[in-house]
């Protein structure tokens, strides 16, 4: 409730429309609540530097705010169809009619779409705050977008990408929390480099997938074509280069590096904290795993229950909780392409041999 009332307040401020008493509770409504503080700074930083639309181009604009809602390429955004706005004046009341609200909304919306490039959301409050461009996705939810420079990126559920408003004049660098498949356009004077928060990715122009979720204990790049030079943060002296179909993956919680040049590292008494290895296929002519999510398809390959529940929750938004230490370990491998929850875990409970039982946006796992 909170959030909408912001959404309206701040399109009257502006609109210009907003009178002193609206002003004072959009202040306070902030004051109590930093996190839409912080969306709100977005929305209005953006708008000052980008200029609102001139009046007359309002019906225009709100007509093309609409055909976005209608063929769902505005479902990330974070406005929603604003209810009849009241307001007081010399003690009587002037009603704004709900297409005037809209058309505000609207033009707010695509400012802000026109500013970032893609119609994702703002800066989720879960994530950093970033001084740039910020695009997440919920749980449940992934995002396909373009970068200015024409970099395709889709990115998975539960992730943040982030990039300056400088990007392209020098340099091509992102933040990437989560997961993300990336076609680089090609441009030697302005290598693309992702920064996560365990490695850096430098490439001139290639497609190659990025797994880094805080949650996790490993990062993960897997190289599709082209090249690039990972440069670990723990030890940057130390720089791998990944060609084609190879895939590095780094240990997040490790302090210390070993490295064999070809396979995975294997040192006593102690875990790998890099592996280099070779994608994964499912057969000859497929397409490789790593990068299976982008078409909609669920992948285990290997991963253990508690891994696979991450997953779960991030690809269905809910909750998985497993009781009993027996369970999470035993690893699981299966492509799952459109199918529900219900039938996910139905598919995995006749290998695994547990019990499930799903409670609204909550799944319970025991023996």
């Amino acid at each position: 409730m909170d959030n909408e009332k912001m959404w309206q307040l701040l399109i009257l401020k502006l609109s210009g429309e907003a009178s002193g008493e609206e002003l004072a509770e959009l202040e306070l409504l902030l004051r109590q609540h930093p996190d839409l503080a912080q969306q709100a700074a977005s929305v209005e930083s953006i708008w000052k530097s980008k200029g609102a639309p001139a009046p007359a181009d309002t019906d225009h604009l709100f007509n093309r705010h609409l055909q976005r809602l209608s063929d769902g390429t505005a479902d990330n955004t974070p406005f929603q169809p604003i209810p009849d706005v009241r307001r007081r004046t010399s003690g009587t009341q002037r009603i704004f009619f709900i297409a005037a609200s809209l058309a505000a909304a609207a033009v707010i919306a695509i400012v802000l779409f026109n500013a970032l490039s893609v119609s994702g959301n703002l800066p989720n409050p879960a994530t950093p705050a970033v001084s740039g461009n910020s695009v997440s996705t919920k749980n449940g939810s992934k995002s396909k977008l373009q970068l200015p420079d024409g970099t395709q990126v889709w990115l998975n559920s539960g992730s943040n990408i982030s990039y300056e408003n400088d990007f392209g004049s020098a340099s091509r660098q992102v933040r990437l929390i989560g997961e993300a498949f990336f076609d680089v356009v090609k441009d030697p004077s302005r290598p693309f480099v992702i920064h996560t928060a365990t490695i850096d990715i430098k490439v001139l122009g290639t497609a190659f997938n990025v797994r880094s979720y805080p949650e996790e204990k490993i990062t993960e790049t897997a190289l599709i074509r082209g090249a690039v030079e990972i440069t670990l943060k723990a030890s940057t002296d130390k720089k791998i280069v990944l060609k084609p179909n190879e895939k590095l993956v780094v240990s997040n919680d490790s302090s210390w590096l070993s490295k064999d040049s070809a396979h995975a590292v294997n040192v006593p008494k102690k875990p790998a904290v890099m592996t280099l290895t070779q994608v994964h296929h499912l057969d000859k002519d497929s397409i490789a795993t790593e990068m299976l999510w982008t078409k909609n398809k669920l992948v285990f390959d290997g991963e253990t229950l508690s891994e696979v529940a991450l997953k779960l929750e991030r690809w269905y938004g809910v909750k998985v909780i497993i009781i009993g230490d027996e369970l999470k370990n035993i690893e699981y491998t299966g492509v799952f392409s459109d199918d529900n929850l219900t039938e996910v875990l139905y598919a995995l409970q006749l290998s695994g041999n547990f019990k499930y039982v799903i409670r609204r946006n909550e799944v319970i796992i025991r023996p």
